[in-house]
């Protein structure tokens, strides 16, 4: 539980106030297995729990998801290579978003504000699902144009105008090869805009051009994060929505 649905429980009379002093306690911090659980955390972030699933086991993931569930409404399982696997083990008794970076086991909670997510290419459909994925499991609606790159530049359009008429407050942009759509997307708009450089690209240090270029833009409402970072990106966007809307 998140602090918005906390505090949401509290105001409607579906949680006491000892209960409610509960989820603040120590007591909350619980051991599963030889793993501490910080169950916690969503208190204190506003975030759902993430596991970076890359370097764990199946057991391991569905161990650890297993327990956060038995406090939580939702998991978020990042990067694993077991996630067929694990959604086949959840769908029975949870809701399951499943996409090829990152699955989502849970319900999703009341949606308020927008966030509009742009890709520049096919290529970066990956991060930008996983864009789309955390954005709906912090609680905010995403807009997503895909394959929107400035090799044509009027594709762009559509997407912002959009994005304006569904008052947006920040902007996520995907893309590889030298990231032009990022400092672009910022030109037009008066936003936040996050980048998100991917590892698409021809060549010398291909996998490193888009952020490179990103990081030199002089478009000074554009910040970028690191390489396919999807979800840092959708998680700090989403953020920046369900404040302005608090």
């Amino acid at each position: 539980m998140t602090f918005d649905e906390l505090y949401d429980k509290i105001k409607s009379g579906d949680l006491s106030k000892t209960d409610a002093k509960k989820h603040f306690s120590l007591d909350w911090m619980e051991t599963a297995s030889r793993y501490i659980l910080d169950v916690n955390r969503g208190m204190r972030t506003n975030i759902p729990e993430i596991i970076y699933g890359e370097y764990k086991s199946f057991d391991q993931t569905i161990e650890l998801t297993s327990e956060i569930l038995k406090e939580h409404p939702r998991v978020v399982i990042s990067r694993s290579k077991f996630n067929q696997e694990i959604a086949d083990s959840f769908k029975a008794d949870y809701d399951v978003i499943k996409g090829e970076n990152v699955v989502l086991v849970g319900e999703l909670p009341k949606q308020s504000g927008h966030i509009l997510v742009v890709s520049a290419g096919s290529a970066d459909h990956p991060v930008t699902e996983e864009c789309e994925i955390i954005l709906k499991a912090v609680g905010v609606n995403p807009i997503v144009f895909e394959d929107r790159g400035i090799a044509h530049p009027t594709r762009v359009i559509e997407a912002i105008q959009n994005g304006i008429e569904k008052d947006v407050k920040a902007i996520i942009v995907v893309a590889g090869m030298e990231g032009a759509l990022a400092p672009f997307v910022a030109s037009l708009v008066s936003l936040p805009v996050i980048g998100v450089p991917t590892s698409v690209g021809y060549g010398f240090r291909a996998k490193e051009a888009a952020l490179t270029s990103m990081l030199a833009s002089c478009a000074p409402n554009l910040t970028v994060v690191n390489i396919d970072g999807g979800l840092r990106a959708a998680v700090v966007a989403a953020l920046i929505a369900k404040n302005s809307h608090a």
